[in-house]
Order: C-alpha cells, then structure tokens, then sequence
C-alpha cells in the first residue's frame, strides 16, 4: 500500500492494529508497535477509532505502561476506550488500576454502559471484595435500571457474589430473574459455589430445580460431588448425564475418572477411558485427560495398564502433571527404583518437577526403602529445583525415616520443622514406633496427637495395642478405659466392592445393606469349610 504511494486512513489502522493483536499468540509485538509508528507518523494519534485499537492491542499481551500512555494521551475518551482499559487490567492482573479508569471516567461524565459493570464485576469477582462488588452492584441499578433481562449482567453478579462466598445473595438475585431463558450460567456459578464450599446437598436441591440444564451445569454438580470426596453420587449424576444423550466435556469426564480412581472402579473407569480417549484432551484440571487415566489405572490396581498408556504418550505431550500421576502410581505399588528414572527423564524432556512431583517421588522413596536417594532429593528441593518443603514433604520424609528405623532422625527432624507438625505427620512417626517398638516416642507422639486431634480414636487403639505387644498389660488396659470412659471411637473401616458394573460400599459393623445377610451367612459357610478342612483362624 505504501509502496503504491496510496495513503492509509482512519479505517487502516483499526484493522492492522486488529490483525496484529491476533498474531499476538504465536508472534512479538514488534509488528504493532511499527503501526503504532506510521500512526503518529501519518497524524492519526488524535483518532478515537484509531486510539481504541490501539489501546486494545496492548491490552491484548498485557503491556499496560504503554496501553495507560495511549489513553493518558488521548484527546478524546469515550466508554469504549474506558471499557477496553478496564478489561485490560483485568486480563493483565491489574486490578487496582480498572476502578482508576473507572474514576476516570466519572470525571470526564462518560457515562458506563453494561461492558462498563461487566469488566468491574470481574475484577470484584478476582480480588473477591464484596464490598466493593456490592456498591457495583448499586451502581448498576442506578446507572441502567433493572437489569434481568440483561444476561450477560444477571451472570456476572450472581458470579461474583459466589466467589465472595456470599451465596445468599446471589440466591435473592438468581431468583429475582423473571424466567430462565439464558440465565443458566448464573445457576451454575451458583451450584457449582455450594458444591465446592462442601454444600452439595444445597448444590443438589439448586441443580433440580434448574428449568434448563446444560453441559456446563452437570459438570459443575458431578466435579462438586468429586470435590466433596461423594464419590459415587458424583459417578451416579455422570452416568445419568452419558443417558441423557449429553456429551460430557473434559472436565466432567475428568471429575468421573477421579471418582472411579478413589472408589477402585476398575471396569467402570476402563469403560469412560475406551469412550473418550478420542478427544486428544491434553489440558484441563488435574493435568488433563491422559493424566487422569494414568492415575485412576494406578490407584485402581492396574499399574501396567497406567505405563502402557504413559508410554503410549508422545515425548511433546507429556506434561509435569502427566509424570506426577505415574510417578505417583510407581509409588503406591513399590516401584520406587522406576520412579526415579522417570523423574530423571523429566528433566531430560524440559520439565521442572513441582510441589506434588517431589511428593510423588519421595514417597516413591519411602515405600521402597530408598532412604539415601530420598535424603538426597529432600535437600535438591530448594538449592537445585527452587521449591520450598512443605508439610507434606516432611511428612514423605518422617515415613521414609520411620520405615528405615530412624526414628530418633525423624523426630529430630520434626522438631527443626519451620512450622509446627500437624497430625499426619505425628500420626506417621507412631506407626513406625509401633513396627519398630519404640513405646517411649510412640507415647511422645500420641501425647502429640492427643493435642491436636482428641476425640480421633484411632492413635489411642494403636498405643494401647503397642503396649500389650510389649507385655505391658495393665498399662494397655488402663489406656483402653480411659478411652471408653472420655467416649472416644475409632472410626469405622469401610470399603467398595465392584461387581458387574455397580459399586458397594460396605462399612465395619453396618449391617444396613441389602444383602449383608446373605454375605454374612454365605462368610459363616466359608468359616465352616475351613474347620472342616483343618483350617485354625490366627
């Protein structure tokens, strides 16, 4: 165009301004930043039009110094180019500077249309300040009127007071909405509120009274019921969801997956991955697809079926996540030598391990005694990896220490911590006090826990059962009396049995199942058998 001597206009700009912000994703801004050039250049800087995609392209990769330049500079501000700052700062994490524009905007009378409220409802939604959010939410009836009709306005309050936590108030808005049409996200954000917050049966009863559903909205009530740790009832919606004819998307089949992992659902899990493997699904929560596979094979017993897919995985799509879950599942089923070659391999491929990779791998360490390697890893964490221990890796290291017989280690190290011990990792030196026969640091740490976690039975049965081990019987009584006397429980095992595609939960001394007579009689009959064949129970 240049080259033919044919001059640009005010439309010219708007559009290469656009077409470089797209190439944004997979280019360098420099090519924005020559049209910002033959811009002022060709005396088009004073241009609101012009001006607008200007700002709009520097929001686009977050360059916010140059982007408030432009619109400091401007001659003429309108509510579009307001609008495109605030949803900069929004993108770019500048939340403070959107309700500066916001005064800005005020102070020139440019008065705020519905984008306006939108933008600044994200922002509460992100800093999670409901007071701010409310007087929002005042402004926008002052400013527009009533706004149920306005979707896209019900969505983002209703949205930002659910994460606020102010739940009841987005109820009262939701509800105010004269009819359904186009306002599903708003319930959405609403059930998927209660349900993360622990809520789930006021998640339920919110998602039954729904009058439209969609995809997203099943997704949040069955990824709620998985976060809630109602495994089954997450499962159960799942399967409902598949017979509606719905196609479930990656986070709803994720959510599945975890289910099935933490159930041992086996054969229902090996069904949702046949069935879905065809989406190329790569990212997501927990990692993403493929990474969820891999971990449900492994908690449910499959662990070769976990490496054949992971082998399966081509060098460039496996991810941190990815190696997390193997490394995770080498672990569980004592494959610790195999796991760290594939924490090797990581770094090999480019990929920095995090918090939950050196879980992974030293609790690999601990279950297959590699308490050398596991010494070496713990202290690489920070001086080589830049990643701060956490609790839970004191807690892989007292195990690995307690298993090995390193008890004194491990107390010694738990009394370095820089922060107090919780009762997990109390509870960890116990049980190796108990394998090992340490009565004295087993008392330590049951006083320990006896602070953090009264009425938990369960550290208590353990001592008791380490005394009259240790032929100190009268001690082991006394324990178990003060137990019965304080009313402390232990709380009963429970387990899932799955047959033919449907699970069963059965819980210690719950005889509430339908068929726990007939399992009773049927476990009697085999009782009998085994005396009548010589078998004497231990």
């Amino acid at each position: 165009m240049l080259s033919s001597s044919i001059s640009p206009d005010s439309f010219t700009f708007p559009f290469l301004l656009k077409s470089c912000a797209n190439m944004l994703i997979s280019s360098t801004p420099q090519l924005g930043f020559q049209v910002h050039c033959h811009v002022i250049r060709n005396g088009f800087d004073s241009d609101v039009f012009v001006n607008n995609a200007l700002l709009n392209f520097y929001c686009v990769f977050g360059d916010v110094d140059n982007a408030y330049k432009v619109f400091e500079e401007s001659p003429v501000r309108d509510c579009v180019s307001c609008n495109t700052m605030i949803n900069g700062f929004v993108r770019a994490g500048v939340l403070s500077c959107c309700f500066r524009v916001f005064g800005e905007m005020r102070r020139f009378s440019i008065r705020p249309d519905e984008y306006t409220f939108v933008a600044l409802l994200s922002c509460c939604s992100l800093l999670e300040d409901y007071r701010i959010g409310r007087q929002v939410h005042g402004l926008v009836y002052r400013e527009l009127g009533y706004f149920g009709e306005n979707v896209l306005l019900v969505n983002k309050i209703v949205d930002m007071y659910a994460k606020c936590g102010y739940l009841d108030m987005a109820e009262r808005v939701v509800r105010g909405v004269k009819g359904w049409k186009g306002v599903v996200e708003a319930w959405t954000s609403l059930v998927s509120a209660y349900a993360l917050r622990g809520e789930v049966e006021v998640a339920r009863r919110l998602f039954e009274q729904m009058g439209e559903r969609d995809v997203v909205s099943w997704t949040a009530m069955i990824s709620g019921y998985s976060h809630a740790g109602c495994f089954q009832e997450a499962l159960e919606l799942f399967v409902q969801l598949e017979g509606l004819g719905m196609k479930p998307d990656e986070v709803a089949v994720v959510a599945a997956l975890s289910a099935c992992a933490r159930l041992g659902a086996l054969e229902l899990g090996k069904r949702i991955h046949r069935q879905y493997a065809g989406n190329n699904w790569t990212c997501g929560p927990s990692g993403g697809f493929i990474s969820t596979v891999v971990d449900m094979y492994a908690k449910c017993g499959s662990i070769d079926t976990a490496l054949d897919v992971f082998r399966k995985t081509s060098d460039d799509m496996k991810t941190t996540f990815l190696y997390n879950s193997i490394i995770s599942g080498l672990a569980h089923h004592g494959l610790g030598e195999y796991a760290i070659t594939l924490f090797e391999e990581m770094g090999l491929l480019g990929l920095k391990p995090d918090t939950i990779t050196f879980v992974a791998v030293l609790s690999a360490c601990g279950h297959s005694g590699l308490l050398d390697v596991g010494k070496k890893l713990f202290e690489s964490m920070l001086t080589v990896y830049g990643v701060n221990p956490e609790m839970e890796h004191y807690g892989c290291m007292i195990d690995l220490l307690g298993r090995a017989g390193h008890l004194d280690e491990a107390h010694r190290l738990i009394l370095r911590m820089p922060f107090r011990a919780n009762a997990v990792i109390w509870r960890a030196l116990l049980s190796s006090c108990k394998v090992h026969g340490d009565v004295a640091l087993a008392r330590l740490a049951s006083l320990e826990l006896l602070e953090l976690q009264h009425n938990h039975g369960a550290s208590y049965v353990m001592l008791s059962n380490m005394l009259a081990d240790t032929d100190q019987h009268d001690e082991a009584a006394s324990l178990r009396k003060e137990i019965d006397n304080v009313g402390i429980r232990k709380p009963p095992g429970w387990s899932y049995v799955e047959t033919n595609g449907t699970l069963h939960k059965f819980v210690a001394g719950d005889k509430s199942h339908p068929e726990a007579k007939t399992t009773e009689l049927m476990l009697r009959d085999i009782n009998t058998g085994l005396k009548y064949i010589g078998h004497i129970s231990a």
